[in-house]
C-alpha cells in the first residue's frame, strides 16, 4: 500500500472541477432598405458590431464605409429596378455569413380616384397579402399642406386587397389629396453568433385623389 497512496493522492489531485465551456458573444448587424419607386432608386445601409477593414456587401457588391476605415456604419446607394430577393453577406471572424430575404413591391394603380366617406373601399395594391411582420401606410396629404392623414393595415392578410372601413376614411377630411403607400418588412434572422436585424420600405409614386 505504500506505493499505491502517493498514485492515489495525485489522481485526486489532477482530476479538479471541468473549465466552462465559453459561451459565444451573440453580435448584432442593424440596418435599412429604402426603395422609391417613382426615381427607380435604392438606397441600403447596413451597420455592423465592430469596426472593420473588409467591408460588407450588398446585392454583390461591397457597401460604401461612412467616414472611411476603420468603420461601423456602411450604405449602398443605386437607381434600379427592386430585385425579388434582397441579398447581403457580412465578414465575422474570417468567415462569410449570407442572408437573403424576399421582398415584394406594392402597387397604386388600384386606388380609386375618389373616395366617399359614406363608402367603404376595396382595391389592390399587390400579387399577395402580407405577413405578420409586414404592413402598409397609407399617406395623404392634402393639397393645401396642411396636417397629413395616415391609414395603417398591419399584417398577417390573407390577400393583396386593401378593405378600408367607412370609420377609417370618415376620418378625412373633404378635399384634394396627394396619396402614396409605404410598405414595410422587418427582416430578421441569426447565423451562429450573428444576429441580423434589417427594416426595409418600399415607397410608391403618389397619385391624386379626392375624399367626398
Amino acid at each position: 500500500m505504500r506505493f499505491l497512496l502517493p498514485l492515489i493522492i495525485l489522481g485526486f489531485t489532477c482530476c479538479g472541477p471541468a473549465e466552462p465551456t465559453p459561451v459565444a458573444e451573440v453580435k448584432t448587424v442593424s440596418g435599412n432598405l429604402r426603395y422609391q419607386e417613382d426615381a427607380r432608386t435604392l438606397q441600403a445601409e447596413l451597420v455592423l458590431p465592430d469596426s472593420t477593414e473588409r467591408p460588407p456587401t450588398f446585392l454583390g457588391d461591397p457597401m460604401r464605409p461612412l467616414r472611411g476605415f476603420p468603420a461601423r456604419r456602411f450604405r449602398l446607394e443605386r437607381v434600379q429596378d427592386l430585385p425579388g430577393d434582397i441579398r447581403f453577406s457580412v465578414t465575422e471572424q474570417g468567415a462569410v455569413a449570407n442572408f437573403s430575404f424576399p421582398f415584394h413591391r406594392v402597387y397604386i394603380d388600384s386606388l380609386p380616384d375618389t373616395l366617399r366617406r359614406t363608402e367603404a373601399a376595396n382595391f389592390a395594391v399587390g400579387d399577395r397579402g402580407m405577413t405578420e411582420e409586414e404592413s402598409l401606410l397609407l399617406f395623404f396629404e392634402p393639397a393645401d399642406r396642411s396636417n397629413p392623414k395616415r391609414i395603417l393595415v398591419t399584417g398577417p392578410t390573407d390577400s393583396g386587397i386593401v378593405s378600408l372601413p367607412t370609420s377609417a376614411i370618415n376620418d378625412i377630411s373633404p378635399g384634394e389629396y396627394s396619396v402614396y403607400f409605404v410598405k414595410q418588412q422587418l427582416y430578421k434572422d441569426r447565423h451562429k453568433n450573428l444576429r441580423v436585424s434589417v427594416q426595409a420600405e418600399y415607397f410608391t409614386r403618389s397619385q391624386p385623389l379626392t375624399v367626398e
